[in-house]
């Protein structure tokens, strides 16, 4: 079994890889760019400057070669130019600290408690072309070499706007490119210089940034393979914060909630998606297996074709009538008959509950767990009866398979009940089929119903996708896709795992 796993946890790495390859490709090449969408708003308070397009391209690392943009995105960009590497199991941990030096306090906007916030590092860039990007101003001391060429002893980066550069300044401009050690600048006139720095440049940056490596913790240097002289030093330009994907930094959203990082706005989703999904599966599958079941013993009675049309009926119906067919029925028209209605949107209440309403009924405060039960009835229900109309057909399949079989004909002819023959010979290999498509709906546990929770207006995580792709904020799209192929491949294996549990006969040693 263990041989199996280390066999599964590889083929399962090499899945997602591809995996968020091909999403990430597909969303960089399709027409236009990833950033089209942002140009075709004709609405004026919601277009998109090309200044804003080019800071989120050089956000995104469109700037970079295909296969760089993808690795930083999957693994992040802090590793490139930098010159340590912290060695210890946890990341290092650093104060974050004003441009006075003053430690920054936050005030819990729930508690009111403060507190102190933290960056965390497991590389660390030493002052220099590293932490420069394309626009910088600066101030260069040192002396020609050549002509329009000049050997760097000093460098302040990015100077005070109004501030002139003193006189014994030997050049002045602003950064055009970088590669390794060189860098081209261009002055106010549109003269281009080329300033070679070395190791023993003197650089000076604005408070907090390019900061010298901490005295503690466990460092090493990496500087022969990742700082600007190194291996990859040729990409020394492309340093970051970002850490990727698989460090589970998703970056920051830019147009749902700009500049809240997506961990949080996944996090503010999930446990709604969670409660809704589970509810849903729970539901269908307490009713729906043993529907199936039953109707598959028997066979070509009233039951089973009561249940064979609803499957199919449940099957064939569209989602987002039958949402609607929903809000329609028990929250407006009950409204015009006087019953008490249902609430046809939201996860919770945010005023007192209407006169007439089911929530008035049960004299239920908002954000309150009735409240929240309430709300997650009508699109609860919908869900379940979808999944129910599909288990019951699967169940019932498999059962109706199952039950030909010899062992089964064998039980019967030993003069075993008919109860012991389903339940104990029939049921636990008719579940195997069934087992198949119920986990994969791990991933939906995550990822929501997109048409569900969009009908209901439900704060979830299919709501948020849908939300996310009408506004092209691709670090949620991203985010969210990444999550759910990882999702999928762990599905494959508790599958894999739950089969032994069913079926003794399946071993994997």
């Amino acid at each position: 079994m263990t041989a199996y796993l280390i066999r599964r946890a590889f083929q399962m790495s090499i899945v997602v890889l591809l995996a968020t390859f091909a999403i990430y490709v597909l969303l960089n090449v399709a027409p236009g760019g990833p950033l089209s969408g942002l140009r075709l708003s004709a609405d004026r308070r919601s277009r998109v400057s090309e200044a804003d397009i080019a800071r989120l391209e050089a956000y995104l690392g469109l700037d970079k070669p295909m296969i760089m943009r993808y690795l930083t995105w999957l693994i992040g960009d802090d590793w490139l130019g930098s010159d340590w590497v912290y060695v210890g199991l946890a990341q290092y941990s650093e104060l974050d600290t004003a441009k006075d030096g003053t430690p920054i306090v936050k005030v819990d906007r729930k508690t009111g408690e403060k507190y102190y916030t933290f960056t965390k590092h497991r590389f660390w860039a030493d002052p220099g072309v590293a932490h420069l990007n394309p626009g910088y101003n600066l101030w260069v001391w040192g002396k020609e070499i050549e002509p329009s060429v000049f050997q760097a002893e000093e460098i302040q980066v990015k100077p005070p706007a109004t501030a002139e550069a003193p006189d014994d300044v030997a050049i002045t401009g602003f950064i055009e490119s970088q590669n390794r050690y060189t860098i081209v600048i261009r002055d106010l006139n549109d003269n281009f210089y080329t300033i070679e720095t070395a190791p023993e440049t003197v650089w000076n940056f604005p408070p907090g940034e390019g900061k010298p490596l901490p005295e503690d913790g466990r460092w090493a240097n990496i500087s022969w393979l990742t700082g600007p002289g190194g291996l990859l030093g040729s990409y020394a330009s492309f340093h970051g914060t970002t850490q990727g994907m698989v460090r589970m930094d998703f970056g920051f959203s830019w147009k749902l909630a700009p500049g809240q990082p997506v961990s949080d706005l996944i996090m503010s989703r999930l446990g709604n998606t969670i409660i809704l999904m589970a509810t849903a599966v729970i539901i269908s599958l307490v009713i729906g297996i043993p529907i199936g079941v039953y109707s598959a013993v028997k066979q070509y009675s009233k039951m089973d074709y009561v249940a064979t049309t609803f499957a199919f009926f449940g099957s064939a119906m569209p989602v987002f009538w039958f949402g609607l067919m929903l809000i329609l029925i028990f929250s407006y028209q009950f409204k015009q008959w006087g019953l008490p209605f249902m609430p046809s949107s939201g996860v919770s209440s945010v005023r007192e509950a209407p006169p007439g309403s089911f929530l008035a009924l049960l004299n239920a405060t908002p954000g309150s767990l009735i409240d929240r039960s309430v709300h997650i009835i009508l699109p609860a229900l919908m869900l379940s009866l979808l999944y129910m109309a599909g288990w019951s057909r699967y169940s019932r399949s498999s059962m109706l398979e199952v039950l030909r079989q010899d062992y089964v004909r064998t039980a019967r002819a030993k003069g075993l009940f008919e109860r012991v023959v389903v339940t104990k010979h029939a049921l636990r290999n008719a579940l195997i089929p069934v087992i198949t498509i119920l986990v994969f709906d791990l991933a939906g546990i995550f990822s929501g119903a997109i048409l569900t929770e969009t009908i209901f207006s439900y704060p979830g995580m299919g709501r948020l996708y849908f939300d996310a792709l009408g506004q092209s904020d691709w670090p949620v799209v991203m985010a969210y896709l990444f999550i759910v192929a990882v999702l999928v491949v762990i599905a494959t294996l508790i599958r894999d795992i739950v089969y032994t549990i069913v079926d003794p006969r399946i071993r994997f040693s």
